[in-house]
């Protein structure tokens, strides 16, 4: 009745479109409120998108030197017309920190930027400049839209946007933040308030880096420059291990959702005989989600993943193809695949188990034999299970065998 309520008062008497989110969610309160207001945000894109377009064909042969969501275009809630998008010449563009004395930009150099969060922000940016004012990373979170665009600008002219994460926006009006930046030889990562975001490959040479700024609605900037070895450093969830005798699968509840992407490290070796258990939910619009059982946590360098499953949802009707594949020593192995009908569907609850054998990693969805992996590494290499894509994890629990008296 609880769902019914809020979805009478979220879109109305419209039956089919009632039944048509009961469906996606699965009748889940949690579920219901996701998937409206992703349907609100995918509305609101969709009509700043069209909103731009129509603006921008008016404009004959004149080519714009701003990206399309560099623009000082933010998203407007009022009285008039809800939703609407209309032009924010907020302080979103006052200079409040400059650093100019760079360190000389190689691997392993890390900005750690923080500061607070002012409550009236917009939004906010720190940039990697180039001497001739090229920016090699614009780092930009939009706080009314709840999300970060990564970009460059190269002679005055922006470049193609990033704005997808697997990490959800964490970043809040006056509240402090961290955000780190890593230069690797290929791309810079981002950690967000100690978790890693994403990252953005170079487009300018990153050794031409010489000055950092901070532009935007936040105070108290301060920059640390230094130089390391791994990245990010992070609390692990230390995954527990119980004995096979006493094992049991407790009940679900809706609060006790893991921080996706779920990091967990392994107290014991992953070995034969034992059961790595997960259990979590697919999201309503789902594309793809990968397990890995790597042999470290960090993302850079990058771990040895001795098993990647990776389930996709391209097809319809309950036919997916499951992905495996190792990387090993820089680079990934070759890929097995198969297209299998699956009880994965949309909002749908699956319990996923990798039993390790003698020879394999065996993969169950909810007790059926889905796929079957091969040994390329020693499984006692697997320190740490890796989690990241469309769906909930409510629990890792690895299955153990008895204990020998």
């Amino acid at each position: 009745m609880a769902v019914l309520a809020y979805l009478l008062l979220s879109v109305g008497d419209d039956l089919v479109e009632i039944v048509n989110v009961i469906i996606r969610s699965g009748g889940s309160f949690a579920e219901c409120r996701d998937y409206l207001q992703c349907r609100r945000q995918e509305q609101l894109f969709r009509y700043y998108i069209e909103r731009y377009t129509k603006d921008q064909s008016n404009v004959a042969g004149v080519m714009s030197t701003e990206s399309l969501d560099s623009c000082d275009y933010a998203y407007q809630d009022s009285p008039q017309s809800p939703g609407s998008i209309s032009l924010d010449k907020s302080s979103s563009t006052e200079i409040v920190y400059t650093l100019e004395n760079i360190t000389e930009v190689s691997a392993g150099l890390s900005f750690v930027i923080s500061g607070n969060i002012l409550l009236t922000c917009e939004r906010f940016s720190i940039n990697l400049m180039l001497k001739n004012s090229d920016l090699a990373l614009h780092f930009n979170p939009r706080l009314p839209q709840n999300y970060i665009v990564r970009n460059c600008r190269v002679k005055g002219v922006w470049g193609k946007e990033e704005v997808a994460s697997p990490l959800s926006f964490n970043l809040h009006r006056g509240q402090k933040f961290k955000i780190q930046i890593l230069v690797t030889d290929k791309e810079f990562l981002i950690c967000v308030n100690g978790r890693h975001f994403n990252s953005f490959q170079h487009r300018l040479p990153y050794k031409k880096i010489c000055a950092l700024e901070v532009k935007g609605d936040v105070k108290d900037v301060a920059v640390e420059q230094i130089y390391i070895e791994n990245y990010p450093d992070i609390v692990l969830d230390e995954i527990e291990q119980i004995p096979k005798e006493v094992f049991t699968l407790g009940e679900i509840l809706d609060s006790s959702y893991k921080i996706m992407p779920y990091t967990g490290r392994l107290t014991q070796p992953f070995t034969n005989g034992k059961n790595l258990h997960i259990r979590g939910r697919i999201k309503l619009l789902p594309h793809s989600f990968y397990v890995n059982l790597q042999s470290n946590h960090f993302c850079w360098p990058h771990p040895n993943v001795l098993f990647h499953l990776n389930p996709r949802f391209g097809s319809v009707g309950g036919k997916h193809v499951i992905c495996r594949n190792s990387w090993i020593n820089g680079k990934w192995d070759r890929e097995e695949r198969s297209e299998n009908l699956t009880d994965f569907m949309p909002g749908k609850l699956f319990h996923i188990k990798i039993a390790c054998s003698d020879i394999s990693y065996q993969v169950y969805l909810n007790e059926k034999l889905i796929a079957e992996f091969k040994f390329r590494e020693d499984p006692r290499l697997v320190e740490t299970i890796y989690i990241q894509g469309d769906v909930k994890v409510f629990d890792v629990v690895l299955e153990s065998k008895p204990i020998e008296q």
